[in-house]
């Protein structure tokens, strides 16, 4: 079977030549983007970050260290993010030179090592900040057209509004005002096994002063230590939180593709969590996701802060200051783990929501505005990707507009939505369909899934081909040599 090129969902589509290599998302498997086809083993690689703390038994003296490795490595960010203009080309080349022409590296002392580092964070950071200004242009210059096109006065003036609140939502340059990382690969430091009882992660980084280094021991769990395994270490960052230290390691993995025997859907509510299709022959399955495990927890912690606040108890309240975002982290974990478990076998595809952003002050909806504020739709979709990329299986991100309002029975888009205690269902006026409505997007989310594309997914370990995927954005300038490594 020669090489084949495909398009899925109405995304770009690629063609690997024989022996190439693609490495897959930083921090999930993302389609969304770019779909390959690549000549070579049935085998998916995907990169994760695990945040290990370092050792609270590490001396007062590396802790010192520590705190003035990274305070000259903000201060040369800075310094070089100061010699950015609009003109100025975002390439390693380009700065390089500019660094060499300035004073940078004798103001700092860092090694050659740390301010090339430091040079790709500035790269990084500032393409990230161009891709979320071209958005803004987009999305400026698509309420103009609307404002020009509106039919009444009335729309008019509602587009204008929501214009002059886009204007204000412009990015920002970015400042360095406070501590920032930089990620740290081999030139700098390294991650390693340790020799004894004390600490089984160690990290091995180069300080101040010329030719010498020191070992920092981490304090890693057992969940990090079977992480570690099996994976190759690509770099890692230092980035204090909370007076503490923590060390963010990113690996890679290999996993083996597996075939898909079905294609399905999963529409994210706030009522019902997930809402999850599969298109099994001859009777599709449905199934709902809930979290109110969570939710209760979390309005019992609620509650608990709110008492504390109002008694002006400080000291407690510091020792509850991240319990509700490790229950809603947890939680939405559990919920990944079980939306995983229920899509083995499939190709997923996911609604990518964009709901919090149409809702602004002055809707009328304070309180749908406040359910949304709690609502970690982003990071459950993510999660649920990167556990079923561990797994061997791609996820899909597509756009879900109209798909809670068209039928996916008979395509009509003319229908009513009805509530009824937190439960709602859609009514066809076209083919007279009753259809409960998260089932129902959660239909029209895996119909945007093309059949071919799955057959080709599968006929594709036949001889040997395999899909992949990634997102270029999430690890700017990281590339992989190699496929696969032993910690």
């Amino acid at each position: 079977m020669a090489n084949i090129t495909i398009m899925a969902a109405e995304q770009k589509s690629y063609e690997c030549r024989e022996s190439s290599r693609i490495s897959a998302a930083d921090n999930y498997i993302a389609f969304h983007d770019n779909i390959f086809s690549c000549r070579g083993s049935t085998r998916m690689q995907f990169t994760k970050t695990i945040r290990v703390p370092v050792h609270f038994d590490a001396t007062k003296a590396k802790i010192s260290i520590l705190d003035n490795l990274t305070a000259r490595i903000t201060y040369c960010i800075r310094l070089i993010n100061n010699l950015i203009d609009e003109d100025t080309k975002l390439d390693r080349t380009t700065l390089n030179r500019l660094v060499k022409n300035s004073d940078i590296v004798e103001k700092i002392g860092l090694s050659a090592g740390f301010v090339q580092q430091c040079i790709d964070k500035v790269i990084w950071n500032r393409k990230s900040i161009a891709k979320k200004h071209k958005d803004w242009d987009k999305a400026i210059k698509r309420t103009q057209e609307r404002i020009n096109s509106a039919k009444d006065d009335k729309k008019k003036e509602k587009k204008e509004k929501y214009l002059q609140k886009l204007l204000k939502r412009e990015p920002s340059e970015p400042t360095f005002d406070h501590k920032t990382s930089c990620r740290m690969d081999s030139r700098t430091g390294k991650v390693e096994w340790g020799i004894g009882k004390f600490s089984p992660v160690w990290i091995h980084i180069s300080t101040l002063e010329k030719n010498k280094t020191i070992d920092i021991p981490l304090n890693p769990s057992q969940y990090h230590l079977n992480q570690l395994k099996n994976a190759e270490k690509n770099d890692f960052e230092i980035v204090k939180r909370n007076k503490k230290y923590y060390v963010h390691i990113s690996i890679t993995k290999v996993v083996e593709d597996k075939p898909i025997s079905s294609i399905g859907g999963i529409d994210q509510g706030l009522n019902r969590t997930l809402a999850v299709v599969l298109s099994d022959v001859p009777i599709p399955r449905e199934e709902h996701l809930l979290d109110a495990a969570k939710r209760s927890l979390l309005d019992k912690y609620d509650a608990l802060v709110a008492s504390l606040q109002e008694a002006q108890k400080w000291d407690k309240l510091r020792e509850l200051q991240n319990k509700r975002a490790n229950v809603s982290l947890y939680g939405d974990w559990i919920l990944a783990n079980q939306a995983a478990e229920f899509t083995e076998g499939s190709l997923i595809a996911i609604g990518n929501t964009h709901f919090r952003q149409t809702q602004f002050r002055g809707n009328c909806m304070p309180k749908l505005r406040k359910r949304i504020g709690k609502w970690s739709y982003s990071r459950q979709r993510t999660m649920i990707a990167l556990k079923r990329a561990e797994m061997g299986y791609p996820t899909l991100f597509d756009d879900e507009y109209n798909t809670s309002k068209k039928c996916h029975i008979c395509g009509s888009m003319i229908t009513t939505r009805k509530w009824i205690d937190g439960y709602s269902y859609i009514l066809c006026h076209s083919c007279g369909a009753k259809i409960d409505a998260d089932f129902n997007a959660a239909h029209n989310i895996s119909d945007k899934i093309n059949p071919i594309a799955a057959w080709i997914y599968n006929s594709s370990f036949v001889d040997n081909n395999a899909l992949r995927c990634r997102d270029d954005w999430l690890k700017a300038g990281m590339t992989m040599e190699k496929t696969h490594a032993s910690l």
